[in-house]
């Protein structure tokens, strides 16, 4: 993965590697100093993947999206302040792509779930078989749901990311993403109630009430 995303942004991987903290690490790449990009990769390319597999639950095009993630922070680093807040402002330029990407194949049939260790944990209560019939319809109720609700509800409940966090991470105040999120469990349990299992599950577990 790194190899492609060094190859597409004129990474030379051959050059003395980068070394340094997040405000280091800022200055280092808005320099384009050698190393700085593969160790920004290597440094949260496990987190992205995570915010990806819990607001989109597929692995369908988890490389072409972890590459638009990282391009997309190489193309837009310059305007980033402070270094501290280097993984956050990752956080936010993911969901900035994957939203655009839900908008775009909103009416399409994309989803593929993940293996079941690669799961959400609070979906990961019951045996794989249920389990995986259970989150299938968890992103299938997700994905009638608008962009922003469905970042919400993602965030806060299969994540498990504080109110804050979420508000950050879509760069939008503490009362919005409260809305967001009210309106999108709203909208969610409704949906569900064509899921029986999902009904159940929800029942025994509170999924998507807290």
């Amino acid at each position: 993965m790194i190899t492609a995303i060094t190859e597409k942004s004129n990474i030379n991987t051959n050059q003395v590697p980068f070394i340094g903290d997040d405000e280091a690490l800022l200055v280092a790449l808005k320099a384009n100093q050698a190393g700085s990009k593969e160790v920004l990769y290597e440094r949260y390319a496990g987190h992205v993947r995570g915010v990806i597999v819990k607001t989109l639950g597929t692995n369908v095009d988890l490389q072409d999206h972890l590459h638009n993630v990282f391009i997309e922070a190489f193309q837009s680093i310059g305007g980033l302040r402070d270094g501290k807040k280097l993984k956050s402002w990752l956080t936010s330029v993911t969901i900035y792509t994957v939203i655009a990407y839900i908008r775009k194949k909103k009416r399409k049939k994309w989803l593929i779930f993940l293996p079941s260790d690669e799961l959400p944990e609070q979906v990961v209560e019951t045996d794989n078989g249920e389990n995986s019939r259970v989150l299938k319809q968890v992103y299938e109720v997700l994905d009638e749901m608008s962009a922003n609700d469905r970042i919400a509800f993602s965030l806060r409940i299969i994540d498990g990311m504080t109110l804050m966090d979420a508000a950050q991470a879509c760069n939008v105040s503490l009362a919005t993403i409260k809305r967001r999120l009210n309106k999108a469990k709203q909208r969610f349990n409704v949906l569900a109630k064509k899921y029986p299992l999902l009904v159940e599950f929800m029942n025994s577990n509170g999924f998507g009430r807290n």
